[in-house]
């Protein structure tokens, strides 16, 4: 570390002064680089000015050595100055500022009269000591100066840093007065920059249950209200310790509106989902998007049914995105995918202290985070049946009680809830509350399957092949008409979700610009290649039903001409089949469901 004497002139020169009037001697003291730092008499107003000279000095900063001459102008050290032989001095001394093994600096006492010179030269011995001691003195206070100027930097850069930062951030000393804080905080806290360093935590938090933790070497996290402003404000507190001693706490407050914020934008803005993203041109699925835009309008609970894999979330997403909501959260939650003892405090939140492991500070539940926005309710039919009373009472009341609270919060939020089981069926069988289900069920949306859309293949094979040849790099063309008959017949159990799944399975595989029928994967060649077969053997089973429809109608009016006649076949043709299926006037009757033979018919062929 460099020391610099000039950073505490106005010391050197009070040391000066001081020095002068206790020995009745001139001085000046100069730094490391012969800079006159201080100066007494006719030097004083030379300060600032380097030495012209200065031969003695320069000596002393290489040596290290204190030099005392009795004859200036006459000793070794004086030979290269333009004043020797002529020297005013008639004595002089001078002695190193010594600072951690570095020589900083020179003090100079110089004599211009007999008696100085005389005093100089018989108290030698005591001089240099007490020249030591004032040594001593400016050594601390560069040390002092130095310390206060790297503290003063430091303190700078952490200011800077807290600063950069995106919560508001308080320092806080034992006595619990605030020592830093950064802009944020001034501005969440209405702290007075003039005025800051003067202001205790109690001035401006409600800072009880914050201080508590802090007392006993605990973090805090938790909401917490200021008392200048009405903002609720989200605080993480940690204890600052020395030596098992409590010396403070340093503090982070967070908006509780920009917390949502947040939650908005990750929530909503990174995946936005309008109606013209969900893909699909038959008539069913346009129809099914015109009714789902026209509710989005209103704050209408939904429910939409519809198998897995058939884009449930992606319509309550673009309902949401075109709602009045949209600029507020989309929250969603997957009823079956969380355990059941954790399912109520992440819908519900709970208070600090709830439960066992419960967090400090507490934790708001999805309806919270969704207060003005949606909450999408996925697999609401694997909801318990404990929870479905309290889903109820959150429906007719528009409030949320957290978990170990008795305070209720009112809430904002529409409901979307989705389900691929049979509701109808579930309350049936005391499986899902009656009541809770009219409360959803108030707009019902049914999403087809895909086996029931095939029209809306072709588009998504196009979709999904775009993007994931954009995934890949790869430039594929299509499938090949061999591909595309078997993806045509394919039934599609996992729906859209299992069709862009095989698609980007085939993009990944293929070598080739067309994806060829020995690409795709083996569970849909398959299905393929036994619905042929089921096919062969229907051909038949398809020809016997229409003769059975044939004769029974036949037999209506009374002959068998007429039989032949409805198949476009002849007479002995017609017999030769019924020989062939085995077909017997009972089992006519019963294809039409006749349960027995009308009267006055012919009972054989």
């Amino acid at each position: 570390m460099m020391y610099q004497l000039r950073n505490i002139q106005s010391t050197v020169q009070q040391t000066a002064d001081a020095i002068a009037a206790a020995l009745k001697l001139e001085v000046e003291i100069a730094d490391a680089e012969l800079i006159r730092i201080a100066g007494t008499g006719k030097y004083r107003i030379q300060t600032g000015l380097p030495m012209a000279e200065g031969f003695v000095y320069r000596h002393v900063l290489q040596t290290g050595i204190p030099v005392i001459i009795s004859e200036p102008g006459f000793n070794q050290l004086c030979q290269p100055c333009s004043s020797r032989g002529n020297c005013l001095e008639y004595a002089e001394a001078a002695i190193p500022i010594r600072l951690e093994e570095q020589i900083i600096g020179v003090i100079g006492l110089v004599c211009f009269d007999e008696e100085q010179a005389e005093r100089l030269m018989d108290n030698k011995e005591s001089l240099l000591q007490f020249l030591e001691k004032m040594v001593d003195l400016m050594s601390a206070k560069v040390v002092e100066n130095n310390q206060n100027r790297e503290r003063e930097r430091l303190t700078g850069q952490l200011i800077a840093l807290l600063n950069l930062l995106h919560d508001g951030i308080l320092l806080v000393n034992e006595q619990k007065q605030v020592t830093h804080f950064n802009t944020l905080a001034a501005r969440l806290l209405d702290i007075d920059q003039q005025s800051a360093q003067k202001i205790g935590l109690i001035q401006i938090l409600d800072d009880r249950k914050l201080w508590q933790s802090i007392e006993q070497g605990e973090p805090f996290s938790g909401q917490i209200k200021g008392k200048r402003v009405a903002t609720q404000l989200y605080c993480d507190a940690v204890p600052i310790k020395n030596n098992g001693l409590i010396e403070g706490a340093v503090i982070s407050l967070k908006d509780m509106q920009q917390i949502k914020k947040l939650v908005r934008e990750t929530t909503v803005s990174e995946i936005e989902t309008h109606f013209s993203q969900i893909i699909g041109s038959s008539k069913k699925m346009r129809n099914l998007k015109e009714i789902a835009a026209r509710v989005a309008q209103s704050n209408a609970t939904i429910l939409i049914q519809g198998e897995s894999g058939t884009g449930k979330e992606l319509f309550a997403r673009a309902i949401h995105q075109s709602s009045k909501r949209k600029d507020h959260a989309f929250i969603a939650l997957n009823c079956g995918a969380i355990p059941e003892n954790l399912l109520e405090s992440e819908l519900f939140g709970y208070e600090e202290g709830a439960f066992t492991g419960a967090r400090r500070g507490g934790k708001l539940g999805k309806f919270e985070l969704a207060h003005n926005g949606t909450i999408f309710l996925d697999e609401i039919g694997d909801l318990p049946l404990h929870l479905q009373v309290k889903l109820l009472r959150v429906l007719q009341e528009k409030r949320i009680e957290r978990i170990g609270s008795s305070r209720l919060t009112a809430i904002d939020v529409r409901v979307i809830a989705a389900t691929h089981r049979d509701l109808d069926k579930m309350v049936e069988n005391g499986e899902f509350r009656e009541d809770l289900y009219y409360r959803l069920n108030v707009i019902p949306l049914t999403i087809l399957p895909l086996r029931e859309r095939k029209e809306d293949i072709p588009i998504l094979i196009r979709s999904y092949l775009e993007h994931y040849g954009q995934v890949t790099g790869k430039e594929v063309k299509g499938f090949t008409s061999e591909a595309e008959r078997i993806l045509s017949r394919y039934s599609w159990p996992g729906n859209v979700r299992e069709l862009g799944n095989v698609i980007e399975y085939c993009v990944t595989m293929s070598q080739q610009e067309y994806i060829t029928a020995e690409v795709l994967p083996k569970r849909v060649k398959t299905d393929f290649q036994s619905r042929m077969m089921d096919n062969s053997f229907n051909l038949k089973e398809l020809e016997r039903e229409m003769i059975l429809k044939a004769l029974s109608l036949a037999e209506l009016e009374g002959n068998k001409e007429e039989a032949a006649r409805l198949l476009g076949i002849s007479r002995a043709t017609l017999y030769r089949k019924i020989k062939e299926y085995q077909i017997t006037e009972n089992k006519t009757y019963q294809s039409l469901g006749i349960a027995q033979y009308p009267e006055n018919t012919q009972k054989a062929w």
